[in-house]
């Protein structure tokens, strides 16, 4: 949970001004950027250094403000020390449904670029920068504080890619008391990773007609072994025995265990019997919440595609490569996250429910 206060403003002349750089109370000279109010630099023994209003008129925007000029600052770093060096590209590359779900980690790196323009305005959530790479592909930068939601990472075109350089905000107000700390702060924990990138589709295909070529094999040689009568029909999935009362044996033929036909990309780990909760988006795709065997709550998206792993703020929860989930931090919270984007809602108690949905995407 964030605990920080306003830890910046702007002087007179338009400049970021932390609270450890000008005079203590209201000789700061220093105003609120977001509603434009005179800040008094609060810089006492006992509570960590912060800006106030002088008025104690504060709103919430005006801590977003200040989040806004740390977000400036970046940028006006980055210009001066150059981008970090290039990331690898990741993305987890899946089988196609019907298809078994086989999954590979694709791991590319794209080569180095150079940064043909700085974007004078830094309005919010737009890019900062537009970068070439050697390739002669276009890359949007954009920047962005403490795990904001990537909807707005578009390209403006399709043959365009996007890299996302991430902040955190520190836990700690002391990592922001002046303009050096707020330096060595970025310096030290701005990261960056790939959102799109069309150099890698050909990678991509490739790596996918690989796995699909495994999973028609290993479909086949499963179908062949279950004619011989070696393995289960798929889907059929024992559940646990229920519970009886001491006097009437588990093994009495009055008691049949229960079964659930379970044909879903999760249905070697999904609890037995739990829900799925769909959330539909206007596209046709969606996430799809429900339950591990073992508890966990989890999140997938549907279909699953390429950079499905860097859809979600690190808030919600964090991408589980090999299940092809997100791992939950707060079923509560995300719901209240998905709610925002006003989806379709849709429950379903079994597999055979979930496709029923009519308006869902179909791969």
């Amino acid at each position: 949970m964030n605990t920080l206060s306003i830890f910046a403003g702007l002087d007179a002349n338009g400049q970021i001004r932390f609270v450890g750089d000008v005079a203590r109370g209201a000789e700061c000279g220093c105003r609120c950027v977001a509603c434009g109010a005179p800040l008094v630099a609060r810089r006492g023994d006992v509570r960590a250094w912060h800006f106030a209003h002088e008025a104690s008129q504060e709103r919430p925007d005006c801590f977003a403000g200040a989040v806004n000029l740390l977000r400036r600052l970046a940028v006006e770093r980055l210009k001066a020390q150059g981008l970090p060096p290039m990331p690898l590209y990741r993305t987890l590359v899946t089988a196609r449904p019907p298809l078994p779900p086989l999954h590979e980690m694709l791991e590319w790196h794209p080569g180095d670029g150079v940064v043909e323009h700085w974007e004078s305005r830094l309005l919010q959530s737009a890019f900062v920068a537009l970068l070439r790479l050697h390739s002669g592909t276009g890359v949007r930068v954009f920047v962005e504080i403490d795990g904001a939601s990537n909807a707005s990472l578009a390209p403006a075109t399709s043959d365009e890619g996007v890299l996302l350089l991430t902040l955190p905000l520190p836990s700690s107000s002391e990592d922001l008391k002046d303009l050096g700390a707020a330096v060595r702060h970025i310096d030290a924990n701005i990261r960056s990773r790939w959102i799109r990138l069309p150099d890698a589709n050909a990678k991509i295909i490739e790596v996918r007609e690989r796995l699909e070529d495994r999973a028609r094999t290993a479909r086949d040689e499963a179908e062949a072994l279950r004619r011989r009568g070696s393995l289960p029909t798929p889907g059929l999935r024992a559940a646990s025995p229920p519970s009886y009362p001491s006097s009437v044996p588990a093994s009495s033929p009055s008691a049949p265990p229960l079964t659930e036909l379970d044909d879903s990309p999760w249905c070697a780990w999904r609890k037995p019997r739990s829900a799925f909760m769909c959330y539909g988006l206007p596209d046709g795709t969606a996430w799809i919440l429900f339950t591990h065997r073992d508890g966990r709550r989890v999140m997938a998206a549907w279909p699953l595609e390429e950079g499905w792993d860097e859809s979600m703020p690190a808030r919600i929860g964090l991408p589980d490569l090999d299940l092809g989930v997100y791992v939950l931090e707060d079923q509560l919270k995300t719901m209240i996250y998905l709610g925002e984007m006003r989806p379709r809602v849709r429950s379903a108690s079994n597999w055979s429910e979930f496709l029923a949905i009519e308006w869902l995407h179909r791969p």
